[in-house]
């Protein structure tokens, strides 16, 4: 289009330098020599420098020179035919005339092409500039995701060596109270003011252990047991594990699931835990109920998931770490789970990303590669 444009303005210049000599020279020949206005000749033959000079400011020194030449071409016949006599001798003023058509065609179009070429270096220059700023902006952007990307390898190196230790000396007295809990709930009977406090024991190691089992999976990692396996499928089979937390939180539940979808390599498992706390997150966040809306779809080479919800939002302070392990704005959370999930779409190949806006809501975006294997 920009190409197009640029030769509109280039013909449209050739026309007006044409229509300029064309008219000064017909002026030239309808004024004859013997007219009582014979005299405008000399106002016709510097009225050729417009041309010439316009020539040279828009198309440098070949354009000066070339406008030069057409003109003196056209202005010649005037000069032997109209005026006669010696060309070299009686009409020297007006042979001057036409040497002084070219040396000013060949001086003006020099210095307007080297103005050109300054011009030219001088974008060039710029745009070298630009290209280098963005170059050392996009390392700069590397630099601090590589810095960060470090910072959280360090940080689960040392997750990784106590999570052995956590396993052994949390998780087994877990095991042996909430076996002595169950031991002492057979000697009490629903109602009695005991069984209720079994009850609640047995309830809160099943929640302490839950803690240690979440922060383990994210120290060490399985890596992704992947299989042909359709997306929607899984969607499906975790709504259908949420149907009763959605319908009692009197959320309506929207879903657009492309049917055309191909399968891919995924750890259905992993995949599952990603959906179920996505979807968790999006029910709590819709405390007095609202829309939740689950979507796929495919896009070029991947596989979109879109998980929207009409709640709270997410604040500027908190949608910095939101994926940081232990961040949490819950005060039953353990600042885990979204950091699972980005560990598992990481561990995918994929992509996730989110756009949110304070007490109108927040949409999650899952991209997965279709070739995964």
């Amino acid at each position: 289009m920009a190409s197009k444009i640029g030769d509109y303005k280039y013909y449209w210049k050739i026309i007006v330098l044409a229509t300029f000599i064309i008219i000064i020279s017909l002026s030239h020949y309808v004024t004859g020599t013997e007219h009582k206005y014979h005299g405008l000749h000399e106002i016709y033959r510097r009225l050729y420098y417009i041309p010439i000079i316009l020539s040279a400011f828009w198309f440098g020194l070949k354009g000066g020179i070339i406008c030069a030449i057409v003109v003196s071409f056209f202005y010649l016949p005037h000069v032997i035919y109209q005026w006669g006599g010696n060309f070299l001798t009686d009409d020297l003023p007006r042979t001057i005339e036409i040497v002084l058509y070219n040396i000013i065609g060949f001086v003006t179009g020099f210095l307007s092409q080297k103005q050109m070429d300054a011009t030219r270096s001088l974008k060039k220059t710029v745009k070298e500039r630009d290209e280098s700023y963005d170059k050392l902006k996009h390392q700069a952007e590397v630099l601090v995701q590589t810095e960060g990307q470090l910072r959280r390898a360090d940080r689960l190196s040392a997750l990784g060596k106590l999570s052995a230790g956590i396993a052994h000396e949390v998780r087994n007295p877990l095991a042996s109270i909430k076996g002595t809990a169950e031991i002492l709930s057979d000697k009490f009977k629903p109602g009695d003011k005991e069984y209720e406090f079994v009850e609640i024991l047995i309830r809160e190691v099943n929640r302490l252990d839950a803690v240690v089992a979440e922060f383990l999976d994210f120290a060490k990692p399985k890596p992704p047991e992947l299989k042909l396996s359709n997306i929607n499928d899984i969607i499906l089979s975790v709504l259908k594990l949420t149907e009763h937390q959605i319908t009692i939180s009197r959320i309506n539940l929207r879903t657009q699931l492309e049917d055309s979808l191909p399968s891919v390599y995924v750890d259905p498992e992993q995949m599952k835990q990603v959906f179920l706390n996505l979807i968790i997150n999006s029910v709590q966040a819709m405390p007095d109920g609202g829309i939740l809306e689950v979507g796929s779809n495919r896009n070029s080479s991947e596989i979109v998931c879109k998980f929207s919800d009409t709640g709270v939002g997410i604040s500027k302070e908190q949608q910095g770490n939101l994926f940081t392990p232990f961040y949490t704005s819950k005060k039953m959370g353990t600042g885990l789970g979204l950091a699972i999930v980005y560990r598992i779409i990481e561990g995918h190949k994929g992509k996730i990303r989110f756009s949110t806006k304070e007490n109108e809501g927040t949409t999650f975006t899952i991209c997965l590669p279709i070739e995964n294997e």
